[in-house]
């Protein structure tokens, strides 16, 4: 029998062995930091190792890998921007600085979704 609430993953996830999942209810807390550097001691004990930043109101994992700019698109899949050896996609490679965002539902939802199966 099939447990009919398990989602079942999408292609683009196959391939990964791990996820961790940085979150809190808080803003402020160092959620980006802990974040980067999970990833830099993964990377450094040898793990392939990427970032997804979801986070709208303030993504902060691009500056602080001293990358920035647009994704390239390849096959109808976007290609993470690498910094210090990890890949990376953010919400703020997709706005600009400046620009304020009110994503909430089911725009947010969206492209949570695209980062998931739209990004190689």
């Amino acid at each position: 029998m099939t447990n009919t609430n398990e989602i079942p993953e999408p292609e683009s996830m196959l391939d990964v062995k791990n996820v961790i999942l940085v979150g809190s209810g808080k803003g402020g807390v160092g959620k980006s930091t802990v974040a980067v550097n999970l990833a830099a001691a993964f990377k450094a004990g040898g793990e392939e190792v990427g970032i997804m930043d979801a986070d709208i109101y303030g993504p902060s994992i691009p500056p602080m890998l001293g990358i920035s700019g647009m994704p390239l698109v390849e096959d109808g899949k976007m290609i993470p921007i690498i910094g210090h050896r990890i890949k990376t996609m953010s919400i703020g490679f997709l706005t600009r600085e400046e620009e304020a965002l009110v994503w909430r539902g089911p725009i947010l939802h969206k492209v949570l979704r695209q980062f998931v199966r739209d990004v190689n």
